[in-house]
C-alpha cells in the first residue's frame, strides 16, 4: 500500500514501523498518479528527525542508493526519533536522466519554497518544502556533479543571516561524511559559482526557517560508484548516531580538520576539440599545473588549461568532447584548514 498523507502516517506511525508513501502532485495525461515518493521509519522511542533527501537532480544516483542503503541497515526497534527519505524530489527529471524538469526546464534546487499553482517545477517545491520544514531537525540534501565530470565526495553548506545555524556546526556535520573539502556556497546573484536563484535551494530555504541543513555532492552523476556510496552511507549511519538516533551506537570517530572552501568557480575551455585530464579531483594542482589539454579535430594541442595560482581541483571534465565555452573544471581558488575539536 502507498500511503498519500505523510503529516497523518508521521503522526499516527506506530513505534518501530517502516511506511513508505508518495507526496501527491497530480495525474498524468494517461492518468497515472504522479507524486514524489517517500519512506519513514518510526522508531521505537521518541526522537529527533533525520530527513534525507535523496536527488534534486534527475542524473544523481550516488547519494539516492546510499540512502536506500543506510535505511535498510537500521532497525527501527532500535531506532529514537525517526528517519525519513524523499527519494527523489524531482521524478520527472529522473526519469528523463536529466539535470532540469523536463517539462518547464526549471531547476527543483532553484525553486523553493515554490508555488502550488505555478509551474511543475515549483509545484515540486511547493509540495516538498512544507512537509521537510515542519519535521526535520537535520537535512541532509544529496547531489552529484554533472555527468560530464569526474569528482570524489564533497559537501556544500549555505550560511543564512537569520538562521542561528553557525558555520561550525555545519563543517562538524559534514565532517562524517569525509569529504574532501566543504565548500561555503554564496547566494548572491551575478557570483562565480552558479547562475541562477542559489537562494531557492532546499538547504537555504531550511536554514531561512533555523532548520539545520546541508548538501553532499556525491562523486559523479549518471552512473553507480559503489565506493561513493558506502562512504556515504556510514556517513548517514555516524550523524545518526551523533543526533542520538541510534542511541547504543557511537558515531565514527571525526576527523580533526577538515579543508573548507570559501571561494570557488569553474574555469571554461576556450578552443573545441578533446579534453585529457591532468590533473586529479580532490587534490591541489599547484600553479602551472596543467588541468586539461585540448586537442583539435585534427589531433593538435591548441590548448593547456592551467592556473595562476594553486587550486584546490574539485570536479575535472570526463567527457573529452568539448567545444569553446564548456565547463572544463571546477576548482576552489581558497581554502584553509578548520580545526572541528
Amino acid at each position: 500500500m502507498i500511503a498519500t498523507d505523510f503529516r497523518r502516517e508521521f503522526r499516527s506511525a506506530q513505534p518501530g514501523q517502516r511506511i513508505r508513501g508518495r507526496i501527491p502532485l497530480g495525474t498524468s495525461a494517461s492518468g497515472s498518479e504522479l507524486g514524489i515518493p517517500w519512506i519513514l521509519l518510526k522508531g521505537a522511542r521518541p526522537g529527533p528527525c533525520l530527513w534525507i533527501n535523496g536527488q534534486v537532480h534527475g542524473d544523481e544516483i550516488n547519494g539516492l542508493l546510499a540512502g536506500f542503503d543506510f535505511i535498510n541497515g537500521i532497525d527501527p526497534a532500535r531506532l529514537h526519533g525517526a528517519v525519513v527519505m524523499t527519494t527523489t524530489a524531482n521524478p520527472f527529471a529522473m526519469e528523463a536522466r536529466r539535470k532540469k524538469t523536463p517539462t518547464d526546464e526549471e531547476d527543483l534546487d532553484q525553486a523553493c519554497p515554490g508555488r502550488a499553482d505555478g509551474f511543475m517545477t515549483q509545484r515540486l517545491a511547493a509540495a516538498l518544502f512544507p512537509i521537510v520544514a515542519e519535521h526535520a531537525d537535520v537535512t541532509v540534501c544529496m547531489h552529484a556533479v554533472g555527468t560530464p565530470y569526474e569528482a570524489v565526495p564533497y559537501a556544500v553548506y549555505k550560511l543564512h543571516p537569520a538562521s542561528g545555524v553557525e558555520e561550525r556546526t555545519l563543517l562538524r556535520l559534514t565532517a562524517h561524511f569525509r569529504p574532501a573539502i566543504s565548500c561555503r556556497m554564496s547566494v548572491a546573484a551575478g557570483g562565480t559559482e552558479l547562475p541562477g536563484n542559489i537562494a531557492g535551494a532546499l538547504d537555504y530555504q531550511l536554514l531561512a526557517l533555523g532548520r539545520t541543513a546541508f548538501m553532499l555532492e556525491i562523486g559523479t552523476g549518471g552512473r553507480a560508484e559503489a565506493p561513493h556510496i558506502a562512504q556515504t552511507a556510514a556517513g548517514l549511519r555516524s550523524l545518526a548516531a551523533e543526533m542520538g538516533l541510534l542511541a547504543d551506537e557511537a558515531p565514527l570517530p571525526r576527523p580533526a580538520r577538515l579543508l573548507r572552501g570559501t571561494k570557488r568557480g569553474h574555469v571554461t575551455v576556450a578552443h573545441g576539440g578533446f579534453a585529457r585530464m591532468g590533473a586529479r579531483p580532490g587534490h591541489v594542482a599547484h600553479a602551472g599545473t596543467p588541468l586539461l589539454r585540448i586537442e583539435n579535430a585534427w589531433g593538435e594541442l591548441v590548448e593547456t588549461i592551467t592556473q595562476p595560482s594553486d587550486v584546490f581541483v574539485i570536479s575535472l571534465r570526463r567527457d573529452p568532447v568539448v567545444q569553446s565555452g564548456d565547463r572544463g573544471a571546477y576548482v576552489a581558488w581558497e581554502w584553509d584548514e578548520m580545526t572541528l575539536d
